[in-house]
């Protein structure tokens, strides 16, 4: 078992702002997966790893530490880098690029936190407007302000059939209830100090805030459109 942290970056767009105060730490390792290997270069993390099947972004350079995968394949490429780590000792992973664009790669991402739970490890996503875990059959403690800042919404989702919940340190405590994956019951509570949160069953645990990267990238595309002469649709 490692003691440092396995950095993933996936193939979104990162920004500095979305690596929420991230910095390298001696023992982390750092991996890319398919164009994430240039974004985190770019942000300066040296990855010590490239890997994907590199359908959407170019090879690197031939002295890369790289692992090719064939396109026609069962895994993701984020899959593969989480693979990576688990196989190389690693219990504590951060994802980067892993939220947005495609609605169905960002569910990808989040099951990706439950297989890294299932696994004995413990992974999150990461990015400017949200921070993403999944615990299961324990308790997590949030404190008010925690990676998004004041005015982070926190919202519980129950990644199994029911997974029974309490929750304290809210405005909305729950105690002991069967928080079902059907419903969603848990979304958008506010954190008064520091929340307590024990699931039994496996549990989605997200911050969130509005998103004002998503509605600046929409008013440039609307500003774009209108310097070209096109009309919204």
């Amino acid at each position: 078992m490692k003691s440092g942290r396995c950095i993933l970056f996936c193939g979104r767009p990162v920004e500095e702002a979305d690596l929420l105060g991230l910095t390298r730490q001696p023992g982390d390792l750092v991996i890319g997966a398919d164009g994430g290997f240039f974004t985190a270069r770019r942000l300066g993390f040296s990855p010590d790893l490239a890997i994907g099947d590199f359908d959407s972004a170019p090879m690197p350079e031939p002295e890369a530490n790289l692992e090719v995968h064939p396109a026609h394949k069962d895994e993701t490429d984020c899959i593969l880098g989480v693979d990576a780590g688990l196989a190389r000792g690693f219990t504590r992973f951060i994802i980067l690029g892993g939220t947005g664009g495609r609605l169905d790669h960002t569910v990808a991402n989040l099951q990706t936190l439950r297989y890294l739970c299932e696994r004995g490890a413990r992974g999150e996503l990461r990015e400017r407007d949200c921070w993403a875990q999944v615990i299961q059959d324990e308790t997590l403690e949030l404190r008010r302000g925690a990676y998004l800042g004041e005015g982070a919404y926190l919202s519980l989702f129950a990644m199994s059939g029911e997974c029974r919940v309490t929750e304290t340190g809210v405005e909305y405590p729950l105690e002991d209830y069967p928080l079902s994956g059907a419903y969603p019951l848990g979304v958008s509570n506010h954190i008064r100090d520091t929340a307590r949160i024990t699931a039994q069953g496996t549990l989605l645990v997200m911050l969130c805030r509005e998103c004002m990267s998503s509605f600046s990238s929409c008013e440039r595309r609307k500003r774009s459109k209108k310097k070209n002469g096109q009309s919204e649709q």
